[in-house]
């Protein structure tokens, strides 16, 4: 599910279905492109030019990696990219659509909603059990076919003013062009304009920045588990962009442009003796962050010419999936209708990690995408897991996979009355499904008994939970781990020979 800022398009007098807080099914591009005036986002408050919004462009690259269903939830009409109001009123005006209190709306209030209900203890919290207070991201709760959770306006809303851009240098002219035509000109042919991005940065974070939307993130997972609860959506992931860093002497870390996490390891950054990497704040096997930033022809006349990655990643994942399982890795898909990214991945820039196991490379924490023999692939398919045996994005979908088919299982059995024969029958459909994971390969051991183990019954519930009517179900598994990344040193020895010297 994909939502944030889109304007909707009319014809005539007639009503569109796509209103603001709905959930829109679509099936294709073709079907978004019908609805929502994706690329009309106005760039300045007193022109007329025009260019693409972010949710716009993650959806587009949804459909072109490979996705087939995706549900769009608008909250409302996008803001012009740079406005002639004072820096921090840019600021505040943009944040404000994350959350509002009733006694103080943003402007256009009666066609927006908030993308998160309640962030920051503002306006009506969402109750998991309350569909009334779904709106923006907790129509996730809803939507019990819906796999992963995007919202493409975040880094946009949380950036400053965006900065000017110098205009590309001209080369010079060293020879005087001539065409030679091969075919007499069509009559009243005028050749396309070739767009061209505005001269705007893209959004960048300084540190405080990240550390607001380390709060955002932390906020939509915890959303995603609803403590508290049986409506959860813990088999929900939650993918985003990681935001670029700022240009700005001194905002960020040196060297944070080729390696990110130097960012968000910072100690102390947003709470004493933390850093953004824990489970405490962002490290979530729930959570996947795409980097770098993409250059396409559909961002060619986005500011600076990009879009976030999370759109494409969240395509390719849903290809993989269906033709490989949820459960393996998606790294080594290709990454269709990229062009090139920002910043180019190197080998010393992936190389990277951070010390204590907490990254043994860029991709171990990162979904990265970058170029490989002139194509463009899915290098990683990696999780913000603390714990190192949760990083592979694999083993999160299969638990993801997991926690889905018990809910429907328990469904099935909603209304039977809670004996021996019930909780042996639920072992029985939980041991069967186990199995077929095995069998398919997603789990790790010679023999069933080694791979998985189901309890159900008097073990694993108390008198008191069967006087409230809960049954609870105990599964413990092994998983696959996939091999993402593996790293060899050649040696070309003086007679062409070549050894291994090294791998890791």
């Amino acid at each position: 599910m994909a939502l944030g800022s889109v304007k909707l398009i009319f014809r005539g007098d007639e009503k569109p279905l796509a209103t603001s807080s709905v959930p829109v099914p679509i099936d294709s591009w073709t079907v978004f492109d019908q609805l929502f005036a994706w690329d009309q986002r106005p760039l300045t408050d007193l022109g007329t030019d025009v260019v693409p919004c972010p949710l716009g462009l993650a959806v587009r690259g949804f459909f072109d990696a490979g996705g087939i269903r995706a549900y769009v939830v608008r909250t409302g009409d996008p803001l012009p990219v740079v406005t002639s109001t004072a820096p921090i009123t840019q600021i505040q005006t943009k944040r404000r659509l994350i959350a509002w209190a009733a006694a103080s709306p943003p402007a256009g209030a009666a066609d927006r909603v908030p993308l998160i209900p309640g962030f920051g203890g503002v306006g009506t919290p969402v109750a998991a059990a309350d569909p009334g207070t779904w709106h923006g991201a907790a129509h996730i709760l809803g939507l019990d076919d819906a796999a992963m959770l995007s919202l493409p306006d975040l880094p946009d809303l949380l950036s400053g003013p965006p900065s000017p851009l110098a205009a590309p240098p001209v080369p010079p002219v060293t020879a005087i062009e001539k065409f030679i035509p091969c075919a007499p000109a069509a009559s009243g042919y005028v050749p396309a304009a070739r767009p061209a991005p505005p001269l705007i940065a893209a959004p960048r974070f300084a540190n405080a920045d990240y550390v607001v939307w380390a709060q955002v993130l932390r906020t939509l997972l915890d959303l995603l588990a609803a403590p508290g609860g049986a409506a959860h959506r813990r088999d929900v992931m939650l993918c985003a962009s990681l935001p670029l860093p700022s240009h700005e002497t001194g905002a960020v870390p040196a060297g944070a442009k080729d390696f990110p996490l130097a960012i968000l390891d910072l100690m102390d950054l947003s709470a004493a003796g933390q850093r953004l990497t824990d489970t405490t704040q962002i490290g979530s096997a729930r959570l996947q962050l795409g980097w770098p930033w993409l250059r396409t022809a559909a961002s060619s006349t986005a500011p600076e010419g990009l879009e976030g990655p999370e759109g494409r990643i969240m395509g390719m994942i849903a290809r993989s999936v269906v033709r490989v399982g949820a459960f393996r890795s998606a790294a080594g898909a290709g990454a269709p209708g990229v062009i090139g990214t920002t910043p180019v991945l190197t080998a010393g820039s992936t190389r990277q990690g951070l010390d204590g196991g907490r990254a043994d490379w860029l991709g171990d924490r990162l979904t990265l995408i970058g170029q490989r023999a002139d194509t463009f692939l899915l290098l990683s398919d990696s999780t913000m897991a603390a714990d190192a045996a949760w990083r592979a994005g694999g083993v999160s979908r299969l638990m993801a996979l997991i926690l889905r088919a018990a809910r429907w299982l328990g469904q099935d059995r909603l209304f039977e009355p809670s004996r021996p024969a019930m909780w042996n029958a639920l072992r029985v459909d939980l041991e069967n499904f186990m199995e077929r994971l095995r069998t398919a390969g997603a789990l790790d051991g010679a023999t069933s008994a080694d791979a998985y183990r189901v309890r159900c019954g008097a073990a694993t519930t108390t008198q008191n939970d069967l006087d409230q009517g809960r049954v609870f179900a105990t599964i413990e598994f092994t998983a696959a781990q996939p091999i993402e990344h593996i790293s060899v040193t050649l040696a070309l020895g003086p007679t062409g020979g070549v050894t291994m010297q090294d791998a890791a």
